[in-house]
């Protein structure tokens, strides 16, 4: 078996399910091959887009070959090949400190794109951005005008989720 680390991610594809779940995993995406190779650059945040691009978030700041980024934004990866040998271009999908994610507590450790392609974010800690705040257990909205580099859009007023309301 390959050793795998934090800017890894790993792919179960499962045989069976339920309390005796049975399966095999491998690795998905080498972080290691196109350039996660500090601390700060462990994978937090991983979604695939419909098209199979990846959107992740790293812990800390990340220089990886085309684009330098902080733990509030989100980077995509276009893979051109996967698993072992990973290798493909990166670009940044969505900056944080755009849209007011900067503080410390707001760096992104969970990501979400739904079909009407809104970003949907948790955070490391509290968070508090134009029309709504929360904490590390809460679910924001972000509907995007704009990605990339000059992110623009609006947070949904309301949280998706307000974790404290279940404890």
């Amino acid at each position: 078996p390959n050793a795998v680390d934090d800017s890894d991610i790993l792919k179960f594809t499962a045989v069976q399910t339920g309390p005796d779940t049975a399966g095999t995993f491998e690795v998905y995406f080498d972080g290691s091959d196109v350039g996660l190779t500090t601390f700060d650059e462990g994978v937090d945040a991983v979604t695939l887009l419909d098209d199979g691009r990846c959107v992740l978030s790293v812990r800390g700041s990340v220089s990886v070959p085309g684009v330098d980024s902080a733990n509030e934004d989100l980077l995509i990866f276009e893979a051109t090949s996967i698993g072992d040998a990973t290798s493909g271009s990166w670009s940044r999908y969505f900056d944080g400190s755009d849209v007011a994610l900067a503080e410390g507590s707001e760096d992104v450790d969970g990501v979400a794109v739904d079909p009407s392609e809104n970003i949907l974010l948790s955070t490391v800690g509290a968070f508090s951005v134009s029309g709504v705040s929360g904490a590390d257990e809460d679910i924001l909205v972000f509907q995007p005008t704009q990605l990339g580099f000059s992110t623009t859009g609006t947070f949904s007023p309301n949280l998706l989720f307000d974790g404290s309301s279940f404890g």
